[in-house]
């Protein structure tokens, strides 16, 4: 976990966004893990996420953009 990741937001919810970092891989980053409001994303951004967790049953990861912005601070 922590890994820093490139990712593409596939669809956007009033709770998050969908992104996927690899064909079979993604997760939903909570609007509280974003650090702009989720309206200011669009389906197709490219986005880099860190890995807060990770549901292997599921292919799924928890993805946080904020985790990447405290890191670089």
């Amino acid at each position: 976990m922590g890994q820093v990741l490139h990712g593409t937001v596939t669809k956007l919810v009033p709770f998050g966004a969908l992104v996927w970092v690899a064909d079979d891989v993604g997760g939903l980053v909570h609007v509280q893990e974003l650090p702009v409001p989720v309206e200011a994303l669009q389906v197709g951004d490219a986005i880099t996420v860190a890995v807060t967790g990770i549901d292997r049953e599921r292919r799924q990861l928890a993805p946080s953009q904020r985790a990447v912005s405290a890191d670089s601070r």
